[in-house]
């Protein structure tokens, strides 16, 4: 059995030493642009060799995070950049572009391509997109069974998540920092709205994931990598998760498994928003709504006598996260007393232990929450046998070969009027205007009147009655929003495949992949980069609510309400749930500015109104301008686009 590959962040330098030198197999980090964590202090790749280098010289494999959405304007500069790369040594580029991955490894031999969790690979009928691929990093959102059905199917490594931050969303699939502050998650800019209140609490602020008690299983379902997230974090935190799975993983291989409490302290300690086994585990209480910061180590509760029961040890020195109603004040410990039970008599000292009654000189009134957020003691060592170091040899790249996008056929220039709805009644009405009308290919009152529509989030059960469904309702047009389902039904006759806007189709060779079916072009380009792509047989979603969030997290209300009052739809889609953006798009008076760049489809995503917006931009298309108030409703990325 190949040993487990530990997989570490470096956000900078310090963090890779960090890594490097505490018991990491391989590290991700990034350069300047094009990866998801462009706040972070990232590398320049001028200098990137000498990063290379000291890895390799310590025996760890160094990986690349390229995992963001491309423009037609980037292609050139990201392609140069992997050449880059690739002559400096480095050992695998993580992308989330499908169509990258063959442009890849066809111009670039031995550099591994690892799929980023961005990518959304929910289910095994994705393999004949991605069998190519190096390694697959699997959805956060993954269950454990999901995980195994993974492994058993496909015939590429995988990847899974097992300690750091969680996303609210399906990786991939989120448009909310998009939508809401112009800074796209999708490009590497997200502002984290997760983190904001809703409703006055913070119901979709994620637990950190944790998964280090279940290393034996993970690692006899054949997972080939463990990934800790953590690139915006800091080198301490990278130190102790770093050193406490070299020590759980090393000791299962010694047939000892463990799990070191002072290791596990020290990584709690260095930052924490409680930990959950998540969706791994099929978990409900993945949500902490009561604040979203790191909180250390909980010391416990002020009680009506100003005094707090140790739950953890605690030293002059420690430093304090103090829970107050509307802010956390940090303190550090210079004054402490020792209380007995019985008597009340107080003596000062300069360490408690658990179970300790003391009173900490703060200013702390009662039910205040008391954290330890960082701690006099020296972090604990560990030991570890290092890797060989790494050579890499022979590497030279000629010209970089690109397909040729100049005319890509399949993409039909017929002007149509493509509708979604979300009930009978509604697709009636909408019928009148065109027969482009997409409902759920899962709802019990589906009839082949209408085209049909595959939810986003698909396992493979749902694959396969989706197609069963399309091939037994002689289904002529689909609106595919999950890719397994597109790999599926790609080049059956008869059939027109449309692609849904969260399938982030955002390049021209996004476009030259895809051939054969129409995309809806993310809703996140501009109109003036809609115009750069070389051919404009897709679809622009012009009208309705964006979906912002596609999550698995059930226990939502029917509504999001933030601080500045804006309130977010939620409903259920299939076996998930979607948060949609406060305002409808309403691109009324640009359908012509759209047409004149060569944009002939259209797309309407309709919940209410559905008859007179069907009508609307029917008699737009053929000339005719109806009376409509167009007051309340968002041109979305039209104008600016996004970060």
């Amino acid at each position: 059995m190949k040993k487990i590959e530990l997989l570490l962040p470096a956000g900078n330098q310090e963090n890779l030493t960090a890594a490097v030198e505490n018991g990491a197999d391989a590290v991700y980090l990034g350069i300047d642009k094009f990866n998801a964590r462009r706040r972070a202090d990232n590398f320049k790749l001028e200098n990137i060799k000498e990063v290379i280098d000291y890895c390799h010289q310590n025996g760890v494999r160094c990986y690349c995070t390229l995992n963001i959405l491309i423009k037609n304007e980037e292609i050139e500069e990201f392609f140069e950049t992997v050449k880059k790369l690739y002559l400096a040594g480095m050992d695998a580029v993580i992308i989330q572009h499908i169509s990258f991955l063959p442009i890849i490894k066809k111009n670039f031999p031995g550099l591994e391509v690892h799929l980023s969790t961005q990518t959304t690979i929910t289910n095994t009928y994705f393999y004949d997109l991605i069998k190519e691929a190096d390694k697959v990093v699997l959805p956060r959102e993954a269950s454990k069974d999901e995980i195994k059905n993974f492994i058993k199917k496909i015939k590429l490594p995988t990847e899974i998540f097992v300690q750091g931050a969680l996303c609210f969303s399906y990786s991939g699939k989120c448009l909310f920092s998009s939508f809401l502050g112009g800074r796209s998650g999708n490009r590497g800019l997200c502002a984290q709205p997760c983190r904001k209140k809703y409703n006055g609490k913070y119901l979709l602020s994620m637990k950190d994931l944790s998964l280090v008690k279940e290393l034996p299983n993970l690692i006899e379902m054949g997972i080939a990598s463990l990934k800790i997230e953590g690139r915006l974090r800091s080198a301490k935190y990278v130190a102790a998760s770093t050193k406490l799975y070299r020590d759980a993983i090393d000791s299962y291989y010694a047939k000892k498994f463990k799990v070191d409490k002072d290791l596990f302290k020290e990584m709690k300690l260095a930052f924490n928003r409680e930990f959950t086994w998540g969706y791994y585990a099929n978990l409900k209480d993945v949500v902490s709504p009561e604040k979203p910061m790191g909180r250390g180590l909980y010391l416990g509760e002020i009680d009506q006598q100003k005094l707090i029961k140790l739950e953890e040890e605690v030293s002059l020195g420690d430093g304090l996260g103090i829970w107050l109603p509307n802010k956390v004040d940090g303190a550090v410990l210079r004054k402490m007393e020792l209380v007995d039970s019985k008597t009340g008599e107080k003596k000062k000292v300069n360490f408690a232990k658990k179970g300790d009654l003391v009173k900490l000189d703060i200013f702390a009134k009662p039910g205040t929450k008391i954290y330890k957020t960082s701690s006099v003691e020296e972090a604990k060592e560990i030991e570890f046998v290092k890797n060989k170091p790494i050579v890499v040899k022979g590497r030279k790249v000629k010209d970089i070969v690109l397909p040729d996008v100049k005319e890509i056929k399949g993409l039909s220039t017929k002007e149509e009027l493509l509708i979604k709805v979300y009930n009978v009644k509604d697709g009636k009405e909408a019928l009148r205007y065109t027969d482009k009308v997409f409902y759920d290919i899962f709802a019990e009152d589906f009839s082949n009147k209408f085209s049909a529509y595959v939810p986003r989030i698909l396992n493979d059960q749902d694959v396969e009655e989706a197609v069963k469904l399309i091939e037994q309702d002689k289904v002529k047009n689909v609106l595919v929003g999950d890719l397994g389902v597109y790999a599926k039904l790609k080049g059956k006759k008869g059939l027109n495949i449309y692609l849904d806007y969260s399938n982030n189709i955002f390049n021209d060779l996004d476009l030259e992949f895809f051939n054969g079916c129409t995309p809806i072009i993310s809703p996140e380009l501009s109109s003036e980069e809609l115009k750069e792509f070389s051919t404009k047989g897709f679809a622009a979603f012009v009208h309705g609510r964006v979906v912002m969030m596609n999550t698995k997290y059930s226990l939502l209300p029917s509504k999001l309400k933030d601080e500045k009052k804006y309130s977010f739809p939620v409903r259920k889609e299939h076996d998930y749930y979607q948060i949609l953006n406060s305002k409808e798009l309403g691109l009324f008076e640009l359908v012509n500015d759209l047409r004149k760049i060569g944009i002939k489809k259209f797309f309407l995503d309709l919940d209410d109104d559905v008859d007179y917006m069907a009508k609307f931009y029917s008699s737009l298309l053929k000339g005719k301008v109806l009376p409509i108030n167009i007051r309340g409703y968002t041109k979305g990325h039209f104008d600016k686009g996004v970060e």
